[in-house]
């Protein structure tokens, strides 16, 4: 058995094409975000901070954002012709969080030569509402995946949140439905809800790890063949919290035991898990999203 296991820093840094700009107010993030990320909001700027970042022995970067009041990634159209050269005139491979796309913007991403299209899906009209603050539905999400798979693009990877709506089960399941129907990702990414200081939610308990479970088994019933992973977006409390609960370790057992087969930055105690369950451990200095026809190309090695 092999188990892929991601670390995603330094190698494959994040970059905000809006700096730290975003018309929402999404009570789960509040902007906390975009300030981990390097800004670059025009063409030039872009091209000039992905060529030092190579030079600096870069591999990849994943290009996200703040969005407008529809959830379109700001800039996003007006760099595509930069995302296009950073291309054409390096070696790195861009994962691209492309926010809601049109039928134009997708295959404009898709000219762009981008390597991996991601976003989350979120399954419950009440979510997009109450968290994300947007004034339509499900069906928003369901059309920019729709959009990108028409358009031609190759690898694509929807990330379900667990525990997204105020931290309980509200439309995952229905997500993974629909993704099963509509869209045949390369990954599916399975990531939870965290509560990050200085949000309106940060008072809020981590997502039950059952609750990662059930999804969990959900999306390797509907995808038995797929890589499911664990993404690094999850509460990372590893030292004992709420009584004697190490909720880390929980959430990577819930879902290891339900089906992933692939994690990004998991807790040492994992690691010793896995070994003793005689995983052999492919570690990729990358994002788990990474196609697997790639892997020669980033390099890897056997831990």
């Amino acid at each position: 058995m092999i188990m892929r296991i991601y670390y995603v820093w330094p190698c494959f840094p994040s970059v905000s094409m809006s700096g730290p700009h975003c018309s929402l107010d999404c009570v789960h993030c509040n902007r906390r975000y975009l300030s981990n990320m390097i800004p670059a909001t025009t063409p030039e700027t872009l091209v000039d901070l992905a060529t030092e970042l190579e030079k600096k022995g870069a591999r990849g970067l994943l290009l996200s954002g703040g969005c407008d009041k529809k959830g379109r990634i700001l800039n996003l159209q007006k760099l595509l012709p930069a995302i296009k050269r950073i291309k054409r005139e390096t070696d790195l491979i861009l994962k691209l969080h492309t926010g809601i796309v049109d039928r134009e913007v997708a295959e404009g991403i898709v000219e762009a030569e981008v390597d991996v299209a991601s976003m989350e899906f979120v399954g419950a009209d009440e979510s997009v509402h109450e968290i994300f603050g947007l004034n339509f539905g499900v069906e928003g999400y369901l059309r920019t995946f729709v959009n990108l798979s028409e358009a031609g693009m190759g690898y694509i990877s929807p990330h379900v949140v667990v525990g997204l709506h105020f931290g309980g089960l509200l439309g995952e399941f229905n997500a993974l439905n629909l993704i099963k129907k509509h869209i045949d990702p390369d990954t599916l990414v399975i990531i939870v809800f965290r509560p990050t200081r200085g949000t309106s939610l940060e008072h809020l308990p981590a997502p039950l790890a059952k609750d990662v479970g059930r999804v969990t088994a959900h999306a390797r019933k509907l995808f038995p063949e797929k890589r499911i992973l664990l993404g690094s977006l999850r509460p990372r409390i590893s030292g004992r919290s709420e009584g004697d609960r190490n909720t880390r370790l929980e959430i990577e057992l819930a879902a290891l035991n339900n089906g992933m087969n692939a994690i990004e930055v998991p807790s040492p105690m994992l690691l010793r898990v896995l070994k003793e369950r005689g995983y052999r451990l492919k570690r990729i200095e990358a994002y788990g999203v990474l196609p697997e026809d790639y892997e020669e190309r980033i390099g890897y090695e056997w831990v």
